[in-house]
C-alpha cells in the first residue's frame, strides 16, 4: 500500500495527543469523519484536503468515498484503492519507518551514501539512546537522524499517513506545513512509503 506521511522534523519531540491532533486536523479541513476499518479508526478526507494537499502531474484517479458495505470498506482502505488517512503514534519513542525499495540515505555533508544504514538502524532498535553517526567519506560526525533519507524514510512518534498517494505523486503544500506547525509547535517532514 502506497502512502504519504507526515512526521515531526525533531524525532523526539513531544508526543502528540492522537484526539487532539484529530480535532487540530479537522479544523484546518484535512481530515473529516471517522470511521472504523480492521477495528482502527480512520478519516476520511476533509472539506479542503485538495487545498491543502497538492496533485502533481495529470489528474489522477483517486477514490475519496469509502464504500457502504463494511466488507467492501476494509478491502478498498487495506489496498489503498481508498485515499483516507490514519493517524499513528509510538508511545516508546521514535520508531523508524521506511519504504522497502528505500536506497541508502545520505550523509547531510558530503552527500556520499551511508551503505550500513541497515546495520545502524539496527543497533539502533537495540539499544536505542545510540544514536551517533560518523561518515566514512568525509568525517562529518552527527545523529543518526541526522541522515538524508529522501524522503524515503524517517524517525517520528507520530505519523499522519495518508493512505493510496503515490511516490511524488501529490506533496503537502505549504499552508498544510505552516498550520501543522501552528498546531504543534514542531515542523513536518514528508515521507513516501509502501509496505
Amino acid at each position: 500500500v502506497h502512502k504519504l506521511l507526515l512526521y515531526p522534523a525533531k524525532p523526539d519531540c513531544p508526543l502528540a495527543a492522537t484526539d487532539s491532533l484529530a480535532e487540530g486536523l479537522k479544523s484546518i479541513g484535512l481530515i473529516g469523519t471517522s470511521f472504523g476499518c480492521k477495528s482502527e479508526r480512520r478519516y476520511r478526507t476533509g472539506d479542503r484536503f485538495l487545498q491543502l494537499i497538492t496533485f502533481l502531474g495529470c489528474s489522477p484517479a483517486i477514490e475519496f468515498d469509502p464504500p457502504a458495505d463494511k466488507s467492501e470498506r476494509e478491502t478498498a482502505c487495506e489496498n489503498g484503492r481508498l485515499c483516507h488517512i490514519r493517524l499513528s503514534r509510538t508511545l516508546s519513542g521514535p520508531r523508524f519507518r521506511a519504504d522497502r525499495q528505500m536506497p541508502p540515505p545520505r550523509c547531510p555533508q558530503c552527500r556520499k551514501p551511508e551503505l550500513q544504514w541497515r546495520e545502524l538502524i539496527d543497533r539502533w532498535r537495540d539499544t536505542p539512546g545510540e544514536t551517533r553517526w560518523s561518515c566514512r567519506e568525509c568525517g562529518c560526525h552527527g545523529q543518526l537522524f541526522d541522515l538524508n533519507f529522501r524522503k524515503s524514510g524517517g524517525f517520528g512518534n507520530t505519523f499522519i499517513e495518508i493512505w493510496g498517494i503515490y511516490p511524488s505523486e501529490a506533496v503537502p503544500g505549504d499552508s498544510l506545513l505552516s498550520k501543522l506547525k501552528g498546531l504543534t509547535g514542531v515542523d513536518w517532514n514528508t515521507m513516501y512509503i509502501k509496505d
